[in-house]
């Protein structure tokens, strides 16, 4: 057997593994439990109207046990009415504003707000949008640790980046909630183009994402990459619920490990063949000197 066929039979054997062994494993225990997500799309909204706008959803979603405003919802840090309105209610709150360094300088930053009225868990923008003020890189990226499961939050742009959503899910993400500010007048075309990402990114990786935007398309999407809701555009003050599903776990797509395992094996290939390349040249050369040297010896006078 040769060397070319041996990487050949290494490299089916790995690609059949990577494939098989998530599957058998994900058959054990496919789904963790189920969650009742509503989102609320508003562009800019007045801080002293929000409490009555939750009521309002929470009137027409009784049982939905996280709400969720989008991105730059607040020009600040999570007022006491929000938290209040948290408390009274008993319900969890994911909303965008900011956390602010300096009088210039913020992150743009997601709030959880609990069901006792404090911020238990926040999550700042990893990649502002480049040449907008759009706050400081996160310095950190961590899960919330929620009573359904873990839950990774991604803001708007940071969904676009593999970066981002491979850490939250290497440290368990089984939710990706996503406040998004997408303003009304971007065009349809501009707000369709966004919205194509968080199926992809569902699919992907195989874990549901809410996705909830101040205009434009809002979705929840499952962890196979169905959207099963979505709002119309621009549709401010539309109301998105989703019962969505959390997996078990959360796995990184294929590609992030058969890539360099597939570059390995190509360079072997690729090395392996250059060997052997330059094994025949030097057989064929080594042919030819002794074909040469014949000749010489034949027509060699007799002394």
């Amino acid at each position: 057997m040769t060397l070319i066929e041996v990487l050949a039979i290494i490299a089916i054997i790995l690609i059949l593994l990577a494939i098989f062994l998530p599957a058998l494993a994900e058959s054990k225990s496919s789904w963790h439990r189920t969650i009742s997500v509503v989102g609320i799309q508003l562009e800019f909204p007045s801080p002293t109207l929000l409490p009555k706008i939750l009521t309002q959803a929470l009137a027409k979603n009784i049982n939905a046990q996280i709400f969720v405003l989008s991105e730059y919802t607040l020009e600040g840090a999570v007022p006491d009415t929000l938290k209040n309105w948290c408390r009274d209610h008993s319900k969890f709150l994911v909303v965008g504003g900011k956390e602010s360094v300096t009088n210039d300088v913020y992150y743009n930053t997601v709030f959880v707000v609990g069901t006792n009225g404090e911020i238990v868990f926040s999550q700042a923008k990893s990649v502002p949008i480049q040449f907008f003020h759009d706050g400081l890189p996160a310095p950190r990226q961590d899960v919330w640790n929620s009573p359904w499961g873990k839950i990774g939050l991604c803001i708007c742009y940071d969904l676009s980046y593999t970066r981002v959503t491979d850490e939250l899910v290497r440290q368990g993400a089984q939710l990706l909630i996503v406040p998004t500010m997408d303003v009304e007048n971007w065009g349809r075309h501009q707000h369709e183009l966004h919205s194509r990402v968080a199926p992809v990114r569902a699919a992907e990786y195989g874990i549901p994402i809410f996705r909830l935007a101040s205009s434009g398309i809002s979705q929840a999407v499952t962890g196979n990459g169905f959207v099963t809701t979505r709002t119309a555009m621009p549709g401010n003050g539309e109301i998105l619920s989703a019962q969505l599903r959390l997996p078990s776990r959360s796995t990184l797509p294929l590609d992030r490990f058969l890539a360099p395992v597939c570059t390995g094996l190509t360079a072997l290939i690729l090395a392996a063949l250059l060997w052997l390349w330059r094994r025949s040249e030097l057989a064929v050369a080594a042919n030819n000197r002794s074909a040469k040297n014949a000749i010489v010896e034949q027509f060699k006078p007799i002394e």
